[in-house]
């Protein structure tokens, strides 16, 4: 069974879903992986590639290319497939989507910004970090309205909608193998 997985920023996603393709055998396929390779391959950053992906024109042309590989995926795959725009491309597949309060999420990121290096930026305060979660969740909500009119949260797009603010990765884990 294909599984895919949609998130807000900061809610867990990397780990549950190392955790979870760990405790099922599955594949892992991340398009944020692929963008990042994409990126490197062009010699700019992430955050240079996303933006080009914003530009009039280059929208369509780069969310396509990764709508038409998630399409192609078999459903009866054992994939779990990292990527927001699961839900749209793969209506058979089973849907989780991780959602979390912005404070929440920025008190993770504050956390985790310590010592890693995921976010490009470390946050003077709970306030920055706050600012920057609310950014991004705006942004893609932005965005995959202006693509696709669809609205990225809504929770009937899934399956499965898992409030991690409050859980442990082994609670969240327990809750979606259940």
């Amino acid at each position: 069974m294909l599984i895919t997985i949609g998130w807000k920023a900061g809610s867990g996603k990397s780990t549950i879903a190392k955790m979870l393709v760990e405790k099922l055998w599955y594949e892992r396929i991340s398009i944020g992986d692929m963008k990042r390779k994409i990126a490197d391959e062009m010699g700019i950053s992430i955050y240079e590639f996303n933006r080009l992906g914003d530009l009039p024109g280059n929208a369509e042309k780069f969310d396509k290319q990764y709508e038409d590989y998630q399409r192609s995926l078999d459903t009866n795959s054992d994939i779990l497939l990292e990527s927001r725009l699961w839900f749209y491309c793969q209506p058979g597949a089973f849907k989780i989507f991780l959602d979390i309060t912005e404070e929440m999420a920025a008190t993770r990121i504050m956390r985790d910004t310590q010592g890693a290096t995921r976010w490009l930026e470390k946050f003077e305060s709970l306030e920055d970090a706050m600012a920057m979660v609310h950014a991004r969740n705006i942004e893609d909500e932005e965005r995959y309205l202006r693509l696709y009119d669809i609205h990225y949260f809504d929770p009937k797009h899934y399956d499965l909608v898992v409030d991690t603010g409050d859980k442990t990765p082994d609670q969240i884990l327990a809750i979606i193998v259940q």
